[in-house]
């Protein structure tokens, strides 16, 4: 019955072509107050694994036929593979390049930032030529997108059998809503890393050389998960680090040999250096320090964080989970579609405030109204607070049941 309410509460959703912030709220809270309801039900269920999977299907069924209603990003995606598509390095021009007129399609008026070039990394490039080939069409990439997106779930369930889990809470993942709307709905490459990244937690050990490649694919589709190679490789024994680090290195030259001059780099600086929204604590570092010296007070704390985790010898799979909630706990930039990358771990552990932040997160987008409106990027201050109160009080109370244990 709950996958059923889910189900219209999204479907309802994906009508709307750029739905009123009431509508998205009232849906995705319908959808994620279900999800809930289901994930209390996840470790007893006793569904065989292929109706989880066709019941997940049917859920994103409806997203992927229809547009983008959240963001634009899919435009820059179908562009980048056209380029490649006409021999040309994505890298090479912006689309407002008079140059990139030769192999533009319909969706070049509508990319995001155009006076920029591409920031994309050469597997996710990869990715985007491979969507050409089949049509460079909004559903050829949410094609691609949706497989990885299930290829999520799919490496999940070897970690879950691997810490002892049942394999049915592959379900906190498949049916939230969440990845639903950012993947299959907006079609965010963020699926192809997280879907890599995971494999590569789930391959290290049993089969290392897929790890590493796995793990190459990640880094060179989003760059997030690269401080984790060298905690995959410290229970690894001595042949089998030589075969990760070869893996992942030789996989890493093969996607970026693609792209050499200009370098993959693009617009990544531009977006380190400019670009802010929806991160609280380093818009107030940036307003009691400046911004870069908060940059660098956040990469010192990161890297103090991992240096805590490998005294600790912690497991890979918390590695991650904590890595990623710190950088987006402490980035400039947290669009709704970067939370999804703390989805799948909750098939593994049960941390309420990442539970409460895949939830709360749809708050950011009452951006969008007054965009779409009068071009004014402003999220309202409400909604900064309904979203991150929730979080910082449940994370506060986990660090203090924490330190009362320890006590």
């Amino acid at each position: 019955m709950l996958v059923i309410v889910e189900f219209a509460a999204l479907t309802w959703l994906s009508r709307f072509s750029q739905p009123p912030t009431a509508v998205l709220l009232v849906a995705y809270g319908a959808a994620f107050g279900c999800y809930l309801g289901l994930l209390a039900f996840a470790r007893e269920t006793r569904l065989p694994l292929w109706t989880l999977f066709a019941a997940a299907v049917l859920l994103r069924l409806p997203w992927m036929f229809t547009g983008v209603s959240l963001s634009d990003d899919i435009w820059r995606y179908l562009h980048d593979g056209r380029a490649q598509l006409a021999g040309i390095n994505p890298f090479l021009y912006a689309p407002a390049d008079s140059a990139a007129a030769a192999y533009a399609g319909p969706e070049h008026a509508l990319i995001n930032n155009p006076e920029l070039p591409t920031i994309y990394p050469p597997f996710a490039q990869l990715m985007f030529h491979l969507s050409a080939l089949m049509g460079a069409s909004v559903l050829s990439w949410k094609i691609i997108i949706v497989l990885f997106d299930l290829g999520i779930a799919g490496g999940l369930i070897p970690l879950l059998r691997r810490r002892g889990l049942p394999a049915g809470l592959v379900a906190a993942y498949l049916f939230h809503p969440l990845p639903i709307v950012e993947f299959a709905g907006n079609g965010h490459v963020d699926a192809i890393a997280i879907c890599t990244m995971i494999l590569a937690l789930a391959l290290v050990g049993p089969h290392t050389i897929m790890a590493g490649v796995a793990l190459a694919a990640s880094v060179a589709a989003k760059y997030l998960a690269l401080p984790l190679g060298p905690f995959l490789l410290r229970n690894l024994s001595g042949r089998d680090r030589v075969k990760l680090i070869l893996a992942g290195t030789a996989a890493l030259a093969l996607f970026y040999a693609r792209f050499t001059d200009p370098l993959p780099i693009g617009s990544l600086g531009v977006f380190a250096r400019t670009f802010t929204f929806n991160g609280p604590i380093a818009a107030g570092l940036s307003g009691l320090i400046t911004p870069a010296a908060a940059r660098w007070f956040t990469g010192l704390t990161l890297l103090a964080l991992l240096t805590g985790l490998w005294v600790r010898n912690r497991d890979p799979v918390d590695v991650a989970l904590l890595l990623i909630a710190a950088v987006l706990l402490c980035s400039p930039i947290v669009h709704p579609w970067y939370v999804t990358w703390l989805v799948p771990f909750l098939a593994l552990r049960r941390d309420p405030w990442v539970v409460a932040w895949t939830g709360t997160v749809v708050f950011a987008y009452a951006v969008l109204p007054q965009w779409w409106t009068a071009q004014i990027w402003h999220l309202p201050t409400w909604a900064l607070v309904l979203e991150y109160l929730p979080v910082y009080a449940l994370a506060a109370a986990a660090v203090l049941g924490a330190i009362r244990r320890r006590s």
